[in-house]
């Protein structure tokens, strides 16, 4: 400072003002005092701000800079790792507010960045690795020769920084060496792409978690800590999208720990951190495109699947975040019991999960799986050596047995409620810990969460994919027809026909596991028979009731049922499974308009249908679907609805076939079935995209 009073010359003045160190300075309040001490001091346009410091001070003097009598310049002379590498360089100036870091700022370039390498040695070791986190990202994303580099020169860098008498010239070369790759990749991006149309995206890498992260968890965590962590999240995302392999996370994870940073949560911290506040806070995120979350995605080291943020469904984001955030023990324990007591006789509830595992090499995956649960549940694990995994030391009326095989349909279980869980051939561990673990926190244990409410001022629809392979649709194939949507149908009867039962269920079992690897949405399990505007055999009913009850026991969130095409016997047997989660849709479609909405045929249907969920005390859903030979039968359809279900707030579908049945689906509002544009053909003749619905109802003011 002396220095600089000496050489300023005549009507120059210096003015200095401290901050206090941390993130919460970084605030409205600070920006608001410091503007006020300028004007006190009358400061003009021709005033020079130098933000002396870390990140904290650079984003807040230049933000201040930006909105000054409408701009005046700035300096940055950063004093941190972070703010070498990162901060300084680029112009984003900003501060927080409670919703979440840097969402009010500009885009404001400073005159002069000067760095001082000889400052560094002023840092804690801490700020160090603070720093040395978004050099790993700009290697990580960028050069791999440089991520090699960082991974073996934890010691030369650490020895350069300290100054330390074992310092050499080549240490000192390397880590001026790593500072400017770093610095320079980063500002060519910048001059490419200065107010983040693209490409700069590019360099948030990490941040997309690790910022909603660092709301919940600052002061106490440090932005390159926070970061650490948001790129092992968001490089498993893009594993699980099957955008990379496992590999590369492993070397992500080995190089960050070598220079002291995070890659998991301890327990208490973990603790601190909710699946929803870190989703809510990511609604913000400044890559967003409205509502579609963008996360940059790695294909490898040194690269990415796109050169900029890539967009990322919310369902498979939480999948990544189940992993590492706690879902609350308590309330889990609380949604155990009450999903267990769905469709139940009150005061019986099923806590405890048992795990079963069905052959030797899957016994190692389950107990990984073990390893997580049981901090989540009560909980209990049977190998495949254990003579009968139906005994454990729990009371058989309280535990829920999942039997994990490669082999759909075949388990065998005396255990009054089980789940089958198929394990696909060849899947990843962390495949299969993250749908494991989603098949027991969302289908099993939230699955009255899952189910769509009739009495929410809310549309719902589903969409059906006419498709006979999911093997083979890539995710984000997938994602795309299910824009918008609440559930997805899985059609069994548009599966690849097969020679006998014993395929039908093998191969549906494994369709269904395909689906959920792509997809988090409520499913519907259907076999519509050719009766019924399906392609499945009718003559066929003992392998369709097979197929229904597997559809139980794979924990599908709703099943639906024909109810004319079992008999009552076989319908009451179905029924009778009521300890599972599972709804039951009751459907009844007449695609040759056999008969009229007027008719008492139509009337006799719903009533059957009524009292079949009455006598088994079960709150079904019931859908009928007639056909439209003329937009009169709309009218009567809906005068049919106005007679059941006055309020619309019953869990009633009614919709009419055909191309003049298409008013029907517009006018009706829950888990209405939907296409999509993109998907190779529509599931019913009349049905309309969700976009399309959408937009007549908002046309025609219904509500």
């Amino acid at each position: 400072m002396l220095s600089l009073k000496r050489n300023l010359t005549h009507g120059e003045r210096l003015f200095v003002r401290t901050l206090p160190s941390g993130e919460m300075t970084k605030c409205r309040q600070a920006k608001a005092e410091i503007e006020d001490y300028l004007l006190s001091q009358s400061c003009t346009r021709d005033t020079c701000l130098i933000a002396l410091g870390g990140g904290v001070v650079g984003d807040l003097v230049g933000y201040i800079a930006s909105t000054f009598m409408r701009g005046i310049p700035y300096v940055q002379v950063p004093t941190t790792l972070l703010a070498m590498v990162d901060s300084s360089v680029g112009g984003k100036t900003a501060i927080d507010t409670p919703h979440g870091k840097n969402l009010i700022g500009t885009f404001w370039q400073p005159k002069r960045i000067y760095l001082d390498l000889s400052v560094l040695q002023t840092l804690p070791s801490r700020e160090v690795s603070n720093g040395m986190a978004e050099i790993i990202k700009i290697a990580a994303i960028s050069n791999e020769s440089l991520f090699h580099d960082l991974s073996m020169g934890r010691e030369r860098i650490r020895a350069a920084i300290s100054a330390a008498m074992k310092c050499t010239d080549s240490d000192r070369q390397f880590l001026v060496k790593v500072i400017c790759s770093t610095v320079k990749f980063k500002a060519n991006v910048v001059t490419l792409d200065e107010r983040e149309g693209g490409l700069r995206g590019l360099l948030n890498f990490g941040h997309s978690i690790g910022h909603a992260i660092e709301t919940i968890l600052s002061p106490l965590w440090l932005h390159g800590e926070c970061v650490s962590i948001g790129m092992i999240m968001e490089a498993r995302l893009a594993c699980n999208l099957g955008h990379c392999d496992i590999e590369p996370i492993d070397k992500l994870i080995d190089c960050l720990k070598a220079y002291d940073l995070p890659t998991v949560f301890d327990l208490e911290t973990r603790n601190k951190i909710e699946l929803d506040q870190v989703m809510e806070i990511m609604k913000v995120d400044k890559k967003n495109k409205g509502t579609q979350k963008r996360i940059v995605l790695l294909s490898e080291i040194g690269d990415t699947v796109e050169k900029k943020a890539s967009d990322v469904p919310n369902h498979e984001i939480e999948n990544v975040l189940k992993m590492y955030v706690s879902d609350r023990p308590s309330s889990t324990a609380k949604q155990v019991v009450n999903a267990m007591r769905h469709q139940q006789p009150s005061g019986i509830t099923y806590p405890c999960i048992h795990l079963v595992s069905s052959s030797t090499d899957l016994d190692q995956l389950i107990n990984k799986l073990y390893d997580i649960v049981k901090n989540k549940f009560q909980c209990v694990l049977s190998t495949s050596t254990e003579q009968d995994p139906n005994k454990s030391s729990k009371d058989d009326a309280d535990q829920v047995n999942i039997y994990f095989t490669k082999e759909p349909g075949s388990t065998q279980s005396s255990q009054a409620i089980w789940f089958e869980y198929i394990v696909t051939p060849n899947e990843m561990d962390y495949h299969f810990l993250n749908g494991s673990m989603t098949f027991i926190t969302d289908v099993i244990c939230g699955q009255e969460d899952r189910h769509l409410n009739p009495t929410l001022n809310k549309a719902t629809t589903f969409v059906t994919p006419t498709v006979s392979d999911y093997k083979s649709v890539l995710p984000v194939v997938l994602n795309q027809w299910l824009e918008g949507a609440d559930a997805i149908e899985f059609r069994v009867d548009l599966l690849t026909t097969q020679k006998n039962s014993q395929e039908w269920i093998s191969n549906t079992g494994k369709q269904l596991a395909y689906l959920r690897q792509k997809t988090n949405l409520p499913v519907i399990f259907t076999v519509r028979t050719l009766p019924q505007a399906g392609q499945f055999n009718p003559t066929l009913t003992s392998l369709y009731f097979d197929l229904l009850y597997w559809g139980h026991r794979w924990g599908c969130d709703y099943v639906d049922m024909e109810i004319t095409t079992l008999n009552s016997e076989q319908l009451d047997q179905l029924m009778s499974l009521k300890s599972f989660p599972t709804k039951i849709i009751a459907s009844y479609h007449d695609p040759k308009y056999l008969s009229p909405w007027s008719s008492l045929a139509m009337k006799s249907v719903y009533d059957q249908a009524h009292q079949l969920f009455q006598k088994h005390e079960h709150d079904g859903v019931i859908k009928m679907v007639g056909f439209a030979n003329s937009f009169y039968d709309n009218i009567e359809l809906e005068q049919f609805r106005h007679q059941l279900d006055p309020t619309r707030t019953q869990p009633l579908i009614l919709i009419n076939m055909g191309p003049h049945g298409k008013f029907s689906r517009v006018a009706n509002r829950f888990m209405s079935p939907a296409t999509h544009p993109a998907l190779p053909s529509i599931a019913a003749p009349g049905q309309l995209s969700i976009e399309q619905l959408q937009r007549i109802r908002s046309e025609l003011s219904i509500n």
